[in-house]
């Protein structure tokens, strides 16, 4: 996707910074370096990302100069009013966001960025109906496991008696608790069941942290219409058709919309960072191929 070349062209950036600054006679470095049917408006729309860097840049600059020069109170006061206005304008930021020269993402990810998300909080409870309660009786040597029916109590809150049955068959009767006769432990059998109940969240769609920084990056902290701004920032072109010279020739970088019978043609092999090539490219929608 064109918005990855974002994270993959900062050597291209620098060279392209450079070559703003390169004293180098047009006409000589055209005939010597470029195809002859090299067109520096199909580089750029090809290679947005390249522009994309300089408005970035320029943004960038134009915010930390107004950082500099302003007293800190105002530009703090500055700063959240208008990034707060700037997160709210979804048509801005609609606009940076699938702009080619601003962030360049395809419009169906904006589609599914404001698209609610829906998930369920499921809570369960386990409900549990006994049957049988039971105690453990007798001594260290025998005991015995009593369902019961009913109990007594000393004065001191002791189990004095127990009344039960040994098992389903058995007639209740009485277990005095004394020296013949010690209570242990206490139990149950019981039947249980898991009742769950599901509740519908919908979650409002919005930009993940990464797209929101992208987006930012284009936002002018002094303007109210930043799309009208951003349209104003200067391009330096040279400095973009010369990246082809010094980076993109180089990488295998595509310089112009491939010709009907070239869409058969080899595709470029991935490069590795280090590798450079000979052979020139056009672009089929984009897929790089040989231009022979």
């Amino acid at each position: 996707m064109k918005h990855i070349r974002l994270y993959l062209t900062t050597l291209a950036a620098v060279l392209m910074a450079a070559c703003s600054s390169m004293e180098v006679d047009d006409n000589e470095l055209y005939a010597e370096n470029f195809p002859k049917d090299f067109v520096d408006s199909v580089y750029m729309e090809l290679h947005p990302e390249l522009v994309s860097l300089q408005i970035k840049q320029f943004v960038k600059d134009h915010n930390d100069s107004l950082k500099t020069n302003m007293d800190a109170d105002r530009y703090q006061k500055m700063y959240d009013k208008d990034t707060a206005a700037f997160s709210q304008d979804t048509s801005v930021l609609h606009e940076i966001f699938v702009t080619p020269f601003y962030v360049g993402f395809p419009e169906e990810d904006w589609v599914d960025v404001w698209t609610p998300i829906t998930t369920y909080d499921v809570t369960c409870v386990t409900n549990m109906t006994y049957r049988e309660v039971y105690l453990v009786i007798g001594s260290d040597t025998a005991k015995t496991k009593v369902y019961v029916d009913s109990v007594k109590f000393d004065e001191k809150g002791n189990f004095a008696s127990i009344y039960g049955k040994t098992d389903s068959t058995a007639a209740s009767k009485e277990f005095v608790i004394g020296d013949t006769i010690s209570y242990y432990n206490k139990g149950a059998v019981y039947d249980s069941t898991e009742v769950c109940d599901s509740v519908e969240v919908i979650q409002d769609g919005q930009l993940s942290a990464i797209q929101k920084s992208l987006v930012v990056s284009f936002n002018m902290y002094d303007k109210d219409n930043d799309l009208a701004a951003l349209k104003k920032v200067p391009i330096d072109t040279k400095a973009v058709v010369y990246q082809y010279v010094v980076y993109g020739k180089l990488h295998g970088w595509t310089y112009r919309y491939c010709a009907a019978a070239e869409k058969k043609n080899p595709v470029r092999p991935v490069l590795d960072v280090s590798e450079t090539t000979d052979k020139l490219y056009c672009d089929d929608n984009g897929v790089a191929r040989e231009i022979k």
